[in-house]
């Protein structure tokens, strides 16, 4: 694990493995609005991303992308600068649209970013991916969007429209506690009725609600002063992981910044997760085959980095291994929630 601290614009970054050196960019076939399904009667388009096939002829991860917008906004075409960089790794970037235009939001946007998934498995052979190995990134409501694939349904994550790993950027993830500390009135548009009408609605449209302990890991990426959704949305996403034995990393940078503002300081931290749970073995990349599950928090304050580890062991129900130091300048802390 490589845990640094930038001074500049006191924002602290943490990434599960040093960065890969840079290689050459190869010849990517860019797939303009693939059709993946038909809602309502309206087509729903992707983005391909299509690196040359291995020389080996061995099949490849692919990621899902999701772009952000409110639910009623966005373009496809935003992701593009990091799609390229997927393909640039050798693994396939899909690049979704879904319905911004329904009079309600969810559950239509939530049943395209599934139908997308469950499209890329069903054509995993044309594209010489893996279908075992399906991952999902998002940034605001596209956040809210992967964390619903990472959480919805039980099982193998490799069948359906489960992934095996999901990013989330600045994402909504408790649409209830989002609606009781700043109302409802961007809320009801888009689930079609007041939290007090449709309680149950809020917590469907939740990712929050939805965890078990089969999730997918995930990495959830906040800003300390996030001015569209509040960073406890992570946090509090996290501990919910975690109390599941959920792999659970978590990022907090200083400043303001929402979605793709991130980009540039996180995109690498990002692939680096996704490396980790699609392209190498996950026992092999923590360092043990007896666990079920490995839970990392982290989180950055005034330049000290607290991290918190626990472990659900292979006999039976979780165990703590205690509270692992790490160092940051001259200072070594001991791990919290923070």
């Amino acid at each position: 694990m490589v845990v640094a601290a930038a001074a500049a614009g006191l924002a602290a970054v943490v990434a599960p493995a040093a960065a890969a050196p840079a290689r050459p960019s190869v010849a990517i076939d860019v797939q303009r609005d693939v059709l993946y399904g038909v809602a309502n009667g309206k087509p729903l388009l992707l983005d391909a991303y299509v690196p040359p096939d291995r020389r080996d002829g061995s099949l490849r991860p692919a990621v899902v992308m999701i772009h952000g917008g409110g639910f009623r906004a966005g373009d496809k075409a935003s992701w593009e600068p990091e799609a390229r960089r997927v393909a640039d790794k050798g693994w396939v970037a899909f690049s979704i649209a879904y319905r911004l235009d329904e009079p309600t939001a969810f559950p239509a946007a939530v049943e395209d970013a599934q139908a997308a998934v469950r499209w890329a498995r069903a054509n995993a052979a044309a594209y010489g991916v893996d279908p075992a190995r399906i991952g999902a990134v998002g940034e605001s409501a596209g956040g809210t969007l992967a964390a619903m694939l990472a959480t919805l349904g039980e099982g193998s994550l490799e069948e359906g429209s489960r992934v095996r790993a999901a990013v989330a950027w600045s994402a909504p993830l408790d649409l209830t506690r989002l609606a009781r500390e700043r109302g409802d009135g961007w809320a009801a548009p888009l689930l079609g009725c007041a939290l007090s009408e449709c309680p149950e609605t809020y917590a469907a449209a939740s990712p929050i609600t939805h965890v078990d302990r089969t999730d997918a890991p995930t990495f959830l990426i906040t800003s300390e002063e996030d001015p569209v959704v509040p960073a406890t949305q992570s946090y509090d996403m996290a501990i919910r992981l975690e109390e599941e034995g959920v792999r659970v990393r978590l990022t907090r940078l200083r400043g303001e910044r929402h979605g793709l503002e991130l980009r540039d300081e996180m995109w690498g931290a990002t692939l680096n997760f996704l490396d980790t749970h699609l392209e190498l073995d996950p026992r092999r990349a923590y360092g043990t085959a007896a666990f079920v599950g490995t839970v990392l928090v982290t989180a950055a304050l005034a330049g000290l980095v607290f991290v918190r580890h626990s472990r659900r062991g292979a006999a039976g129900g979780p165990h703590r291994s205690g509270h692992r130091p790490r160092r940051q300048g001259a200072e070594t802390v001991t791990g919290t929630r923070g």
